[in-house]
């Protein structure tokens, strides 16, 4: 019967630890967390295509700490995949393993429209901030 209020204690105060070290970065910039995609079916090859990448935030070493979902579509989704993220004070980077390319590394920026970069071997991308292509059903898109 104790273990309730001490479980609800402990989850507050990992929300309120959360949400302290994000608010203020989100009041200055774009937030980091959320999803980038623009993956898009091909009607007429019956094909998906694209790049969709969903940050996440979690709490390291008392630290907030971004992780990145990744998945890429070149004809049919692949395996997605979870991805450290670095951020430094001019963008953001990560490495994920393209089915292809292989490792391939991405260097680019976060705004209000969403995530711009470069993969070193698949070139220059713009993933617009919004909802996955996996919520389409849900939203009726």
């Amino acid at each position: 019967m104790h273990l309730r209020p001490l479980c609800l204690t402990l989850m507050c105060m990992t929300l309120a630890i959360m949400g302290t070290s994000v608010m203020p970065a989100a009041a200055d910039a774009a937030k980091l967390q959320g999803i980038y995609s623009n993956m898009e079916p091909s009607v007429e090859q019956g094909e998906l295509l694209g790049i969709e990448v969903f940050i996440l935030p979690h709490v390291r070493d008392d630290e907030v700490a971004y992780v990145a979902l990744v998945q890429f579509a070149d004809g049919l989704p692949m395996r997605p995949q979870l991805v450290d993220v670095t951020i430094q004070e001019d963008g953001i980077s990560f490495s994920a393993v393209h089915p292809v390319e292989g490792e391939i590394e991405f260097e680019g920026s976060i705004d209000m429209e969403g995530l711009t970069g470069r993969f070193d071997a698949l070139g220059e991308v713009s993933l617009p901030r919004g909802e996955s292509i996996w919520q389409w059903g849900a939203s009726g898109r």
